[in-house]
């Protein structure tokens, strides 16, 4: 993923060979929503996703969703299909669960608030429902056909954009720029406020949220591993967070850590005597038995203008 990421990035001889493939996926895609149903509900329902392959920060934005909509909304729940978990669901998750079992996000999900992982999201919906769920977030989906939505966001990282802006395989994107826009009720940029880039797409209710990182650690030099989706959107957090990123090691998106591996990365961090960091998402799945020697890093969004976000969504919400 990390490799075609980089790929993507920009236009060359391999997205220009791979151009014509992406009417192929086009016409897929376009076949899919034309015959595929969605089914409502009788609870506001909001959807978190992106137009790019890979991370853009969809999970620390449902995250800070929950608990913007609190105050209006007391049963909240995270919908979600809990990738490359085993486990087919509907099911509540709990923070004892297996990564394996229920994913890595799904587990993440679960620290902040009821979380639901089903492979299927309307028999998820359904068991939210019956739980008492006054509003679904949905992690994930944005091309999806399967639950009306009463709120889609757009997550946009804003170090990556939209890579070479062409679609599968030739480049990141799940759709066009131009659909999306016309999707999306709430467009949220992560990262540094890039005047009029956005604007001048025309996005609807773009908001603006900075990357906020706290790590417990008396050492400012450092050693950072990850399996994101977007790796160096999270180097370059630390960096801009007055940390000496001294190493860094990079691995896909939902990577399994084999003992080795770690301890690896432990035995260079020492030999070189730097404080070893990685994501919560990385650190849950990591052998018990070496976490002592791993800090995690906390991330946050912080949100501009957040008053005026709560108020536009409970207003989109029939609040």
């Amino acid at each position: 993923m990390q490799l075609t990421k980089k790929v993507w990035k920009q236009k060359n001889i391999l997205s220009n060979f791979l151009y014509p493939f992406s009417y192929i996926y086009l016409f897929s895609y376009f076949l899919y929503r034309l015959f595929k149903s969605e089914k409502k509900l009788n609870i506001p329902v909001i959807c978190v996703g992106n137009i790019v392959s890979g991370g853009a920060g969809k999970t620390p934005v449902s995250i800070e969703l929950r608990k913007i909509l609190s105050k209006n909304f007391k049963n909240i729940f995270i919908l979600l299909r809990g990738y490359k978990g085993i486990k087919k669901g509907p099911l509540l998750v709990k923070k004892n669960d297996k990564y394996t079992d229920v994913g890595d996000e799904s587990l993440i999900h679960s620290f902040f608030g009821k979380t639901c992982m089903s492979k299927n999201k309307v028999l998820g919906a359904d068991y939210c429902l019956r739980k008492g769920g006054d509003l679904i977030i949905m992690d994930d989906g944005f091309q999806s056909i399967d639950v009306k939505r009463n709120v889609n966001i757009l997550v946009i990282d804003n170090e990556y954009k939209f890579g070479n802006k062409r679609i599968i395989p030739a480049g990141p994107l799940r759709q066009t720029i131009k659909s999306s826009i016309s999707m999306a009720d709430f467009t949220f940029i992560i990262g540094g406020r890039e005047t009029n880039f956005f604007e001048n797409l025309k996005f609807k209710n773009i908001f603006y949220a900075k990357k906020k990182i706290f790590i417990d650690t008396n050492k400012k030099n450092l050693y950072a591993f990850s399996g994101l989706g977007n790796n160096f959107s999270f180097f370059n957090s630390i960096k801009k967070s007055n940390y000496n990123l001294e190493k860094y090691k990079e691995f896909n998106d939902h990577h399994s850590y084999k003992d080795y591996e770690i301890e690896e990365m432990i035995n260079e961090s020492k030999e070189l005597k730097l404080q070893l960091v990685c994501t919560q998402k990385d650190f849950i799945k990591i052998n018990d038995k070496f976490k002592k020697f791993i800090t995690v890093v906390e991330m946050n969004l912080e949100f501009e203008n957040i008053k005026a976000l709560a108020r536009k969504l409970n207003d989109s919400l029939n609040v």
